[in-house]
């Protein structure tokens, strides 16, 4: 029986794609560079939280607004705690925050080539969509961008080239800009800035961190966001009862404490240096690769085989690497900057596939 989902679902979700999430194999033998994890284990300041955490409690709703952790979070980055939403990963506060703004036919804005989620979310809403193309460099150019857009998103660093557009232009637009902008920094704590100076001078700015990357907490789920507190009670007021858990908490509380911060710092540390490390070696390769400021590399190979020839071999030989049909893609694989061994391994299957 064919069931009659026209009369049960809205046409705007029939006729999307949906999002396409990276690949997670099962085989721990492979070598995981798709999808940007931290290749190195979280905090043990963290693995003890949840160790704590994990007891009779658990039959207990976690805090519906995580007030702990917004206090923690305020301390650290000297935000007003009432300004700082917390959610079940970067990637819900963007939903709070499409369902929140936006109707059907507003108009929403971001730059093509960016984060794929925001193009199914803006779907889903049945929004209005402008996409501006970046420049053959990678950059934007924010007189293209419409100021009348009732929602822009930026991220910084932009995936997947992993470049950090100029922070003079972009603070221009945000201070002309009518709606809200979002700026989503899922990996700044790899580039050399942050744009939390943008938030405290534009109220209509909003500023979108995770700890699923610097933090190698991917699997918890855990999102915040700061802005204007006006802006955050109305985003509040969309979010499920109690969105953030309470073994999460626990863990982005560990996370935030001195010693957390301090092996995050560490991490960071190594992952760019093996960033311009494997850079090189990719470009000595003959590959074309971009500066990055994030976590992961954007890699042009125009020679055969072909791009996605070599993301197809790759995986046959257990090396998980990202491809793009994206046209402006098609002859690039976005690779995550792992351990120094498992960089090693990537450039060896690569040599002998080239």
């Amino acid at each position: 029986m064919n069931p009659k989902l026209k009369n049960w679902f809205r046409s705007a979700v029939l006729k999307m794609k949906g999002y396409t999430p990276g690949e997670q194999p099962k085989n721990l033998s492979t070598i995981k560079l798709n999808t940007n994890e931290n290749p190195y284990p979280p905090s043990t300041a963290v693995l003890k939280a949840v160790r704590q955490a994990a007891d009779f409690r658990l039959r207990l709703y976690p805090e519906p607004t995580a007030d702990t952790l917004r206090k923690t979070l305020s301390k650290v980055y000297r935000w007003p705690a009432e300004g700082i939403l917390v959610g079940n990963g970067s990637d819900e506060i963007l939903s709070l925050l499409f369902n929140a703004a936006l109707g059907k036919g507003d108009l929403v804005q971001y730059p093509d080539i960016t984060y794929s989620l925001y193009p199914v979310l803006a779907q889903i809403r049945e929004a209005r969509v402008k996409e501006v193309k970046l420049d053959s460099d990678w950059n934007l150019d924010f007189k293209k961008l419409s100021p009348n857009a009732r929602l822009i998103l930026l991220a910084y660093p932009n995936p997947p080239i992993g470049n950090c557009f100029g922070m003079a232009e972009m603070k221009a637009f945000c201070r002309r800009a009518k709606g809200l902008v979002l700026i989503d920094e899922a990996y700044v704590d790899f580039a050399d800035k942050d744009c939390l100076s943008l938030a405290r001078s534009c109220p209509n700015v909003l500023i979108l961190r995770t700890m699923s990357k610097s933090f190698s907490l991917a699997g918890a789920r855990l999102g915040y966001a700061f802005g204007n507190p006006a802006v955050i009670e109305q985003l509040m007021k969309v979010k499920d009862s109690y969105n953030v858990n309470r073994i999460t908490q626990a863990a982005a509380l560990g996370a935030m404490s001195p010693a957390g911060l301090k092996s995050m710092k560490e991490n960071v540390k190594k992952i760019r240096m093996e960033r311009n490390t494997l850079a090189e070696d990719l470009r000595n390769l003959g590959f074309t690769v971009p500066d990055s400021q994030a976590n992961f590399l954007l890699a042009a190979w125009k020679g055969k085989p072909g791009a996605e020839s070599l993301y197809k071999n790759l995986k046959k030989r257990r090396v998980l690497v990202r491809y793009f049909s994206h046209l402006r893609l098609k002859d690039s694989i976005r690779i995550t900057v792992g351990r120094p061994e498992e960089n090693a391994r990537l450039l060896t299957e690569l040599k002998k596939l080239l």
